[in-house]
C-alpha cells in the first residue's frame, strides 16, 4: 500500500528532477535563489534533493561547468561516494540535463511546485490526511501554494493559532519608475464617505491597509455621524463590512438605519423616539416601509452587506479572532464601535492596554508584514477632561493619547460653542465657494453660524494620507440633523489652537 510520502513524492518527481537539472544546466541561478528559499530539504525525493544539495557546494566553490572531473572532486572531498552510487551516479542527473535542455521557461512553474509539495508535506504532518481530501471547491492538487497557504491558515485562525511577529524586507531604491505606474494605474484613493466630497477630499476616502479613529464625547453623536457617513457608503457600494460593537445593539442600529434612509433617500421623516414608543400610525407604517424598501434598492436586495456582531466583553484577542475569521470570507472592511481596553487586563494602567490593543489592530490592517490589508475603523470616546477645548487634538484622549501612532487618519467632532455664533466673542468665520455668476467658475463667500442652530465641527488631528489642522487642513463645519440623522458639509474654518492641554 502507497504511503502519503510516496504518493507526494510520485507527485512531484518530475519537477523535482528537471529543477535540479536545470540548476545543474546553470549553475548561475543558485546565485538568485539562497538557501534559505531553497535547499536539498525542500525535496520530497531524496535523489533530487541529493543532486541540487551538490550542485550548491559546486556552485559555492565557483565552479560554472559542472563536468565529471569537477563532480568526482568534491564527492572526492566530501566523502559522498556511498551517496552518489546510492543515486545512480552523476549520469542521472546528465539524463535530465539533456531532457530539459532550452526549457529554462519552466523554471518557475517547477520552482513553485516544488515548494507547494514542501508546504502541503508540512500541512500534512500538521493535519494529517485530511489535506489530501478533496471537499468542494478544495483541491490541493488544483491550488497554488498561496490558496493553500490561505485556505489552511484560516483554519489555524479558528483555532486561534496566529503568529504576528512578522516582516517583508524590500529595497527603497528599486523599482522606481514601477512605483509611478502602479501609481498612476492604481491610485490610493478609498472609498468615499457618504454625500461628503469635503469629507472624502481630507484623505481620499477610507482605504484598505490603515487604521482610522474617529473621536467624539460620549453622548455626542459620533456612531451617528460615522454611520451616516461610513456605514451608508458600504451599502451605497457594495461594500462587505463588519461592525463590531459592544454598545449599541442591533436594534439601535436598525432604527438609525430607518431614520438615515428617510433623511438621504425618501426625504420624509418621524420623529426618532418614535421608534421606540412604537404603536405607529397608517402613515409612520407607511414612511417606514417606504424608507425599507429604498434601503433594499440601494443595496440591490443583497441584506449581507454589513455584517453586525455584537461583543458583550471587550476583548482584543476575541476582536481578533472575530476579524480573521470574516477577512478570510471576503469582509474586510471593519468598523469597531467602541474602542476601548480590554477588560480582564488588570495588571495594567487602562491606557497602556488600549495602547497596546490598537498596536494590534493596526497589524491586522497593515498591507505587509502578515497584515490582512483591511480598511479599519475604530469610534473612540474623547475624555471629559478635554470638553473644554477649542482646539482637538490627541491629547483630547487624555492618557490613551498614543493610540494615534497607530492611525493613518484621525477626525474628532465637537458641538459648535455658544460664543462660537454669530455676534461671539469667538464668532467662527466660515468660507464656502459658490458659483459667480459674473466671472464664472466659483468664489469665496464668507459667512457665521447662526444662533438657535447645531453646528458641528470636524477636525482632522492626523492625517498620513494628506493635511491635518496642524499642517493647513481647515476644520469642516457640519450642520446635523439628527432627527434624520443627516450630517450636510456647509463650509471650512479655522479653530486656532490654545494649547490648552
Amino acid at each position: 500500500m502507497t504511503t502519503i510520502k510516496e504518493r507526494l513524492q510520485k507527485e512531484v518527481v518530475v519537477s523535482e528532477g528537471y529543477l535540479a537539472a536545470l540548476f545543474w544546466n546553470n549553475p548561475d541561478l543558485y546565485n538568485f535563489y539562497s538557501q534559505e528559499k531553497i535547499n536539498s530539504k525542500t525535496f520530497l525525493n531524496e535523489v533530487y534533493g541529493y543532486f541540487y544539495g551538490l550542485g550548491r557546494e559546486l556552485a559555492n566553490k565557483g565552479i560554472v561547468i559542472f563536468d565529471d572531473i569537477s563532480v568526482a572532486k568534491i564527492i572526492q572531498e566530501m566523502k559522498l561516494d556511498k551517496y552518489h552510487e546510492k543515486y545512480g551516479g552523476t549520469e542521472t542527473i546528465q539524463e535530465l540535463m539533456k531532457e530539459v535542455k532550452g526549457k529554462e521557461d519552466n523554471l518557475d512553474a517547477h520552482y513553485n511546485e516544488i515548494k507547494k509539495y514542501n508546504l502541503i508535506k508540512s500541512l500534512v504532518d500538521l493535519f494529517g490526511e485530511k489535506v489530501l481530501e478533496s471537499d468542494g471547491k478544495y483541491n490541493y492538487k488544483k491550488m497554488t501554494k498561496e490558496q493553500l497557504h490561505t485556505y489552511w491558515n484560516d483554519k489555524l485562525n479558528q483555532l486561534a493559532l496566529d503568529g504576528d511577529n512578522k516582516y517583508d524586507e524590500h529595497y527603497l531604491l528599486e523599482g522606481l519608475e514601477d512605483a509611478v505606474e502602479e501609481w498612476d494605474q492604481n491610485p490610493a484613493v478609498g472609498l468615499p464617505f457618504y454625500q461628503s466630497e469635503k469629507m472624502t477630499r481630507i484623505c481620499t476616502g477610507w482605504d484598505y491597509g490603515n487604521v482610522y479613529i474617529f473621536g467624539g464625547f460620549g453622548g455626542s453623536g459620533k456612531t451617528s455621524i460615522v454611520f451616516n457617513k461610513v456605514v451608508m457608503s458600504c451599502i451605497e457600494h457594495k461594500e462587505k463590512l463588519l461592525v463590531i460593537c459592544n454598545e449599541q445593539s442591533l436594534s439601535e442600529f436598525k432604527k438609525l438605519l430607518y431614520v438615515t434612509a428617510m433623511g438621504v433617500g425618501t426625504k420624509s421623516s418621524i420623529q426618532r423616539q418614535r421608534l421606540n414608543e412604537g404603536n405607529f400610525t397608517d402613515e409612520e407604517h407607511e414612511k417606514l416601509k417606504k424608507a425599507a424598501d429604498w434601503v433594499k434598492e440601494l443595496c440591490e436586495g443583497d441584506e449581507k452587506i454589513v455584517t453586525f456582531v455584537f461583543m458583550e466583553n471587550y476583548i482584543i484577542d476575541d476582536v481578533k479572532k472575530l476579524i480573521k475569521h470574516y477577512a478570510a470570507r471576503g469582509i474586510r472592511r471593519v468598523l469597531v464601535d467602541t474602542g476601548k481596553p480590554s477588560e480582564g487586563m488588570s495588571d495594567k494602567a487602562r491606557w497602556e492596554v488600549m495602547t497596546d490593543d490598537f498596536k494590534e489592530l493596526y497589524k491586522l490592517a497593515r498591507t505587509n508584514g502578515g497584515g490582512l490589508n483591511l480598511a479599519m475603523w475604530v469610534n473612540v470616546q474623547l475624555s471629559d477632561s478635554a470638553l473644554n477645548r477649542r482646539f482637538l487634538n490627541e491629547h483630547a484622549l487624555g492618557e490613551s493619547k498614543k493610540i494615534k501612532n497607530e492611525a493613518s487618519v484621525m477626525f474628532m467632532s465637537r458641538t459648535v460653542w455658544d460664543d462660537e455664533l454669530t455676534g461671539g466673542k469667538h464668532e467662527l468665520k466660515v468660507t464656502r465657494y459658490v458659483p459667480d455668476p459674473f466671472m464664472g467658475g466659483y468664489k469665496e463667500e464668507e459667512f457665521t453660524l447662526d444662533k438657535g442652530e447645531q453646528w458641528i465641527l470636524l477636525f482632522t488631528s492626523k492625517n498620513r494620507r494628506g493635511m491635518d489642522n496642524k499642517t493647513g487642513q481647515r476644520v469642516l463645519v457640519l450642520k446635523p440633523n439628527f432627527n434624520n440623522n443627516t450630517f450636510k458639509e456647509v463650509g471650512w474654518t479655522t479653530v486656532y489652537d490654545d494649547k490648552n492641554y
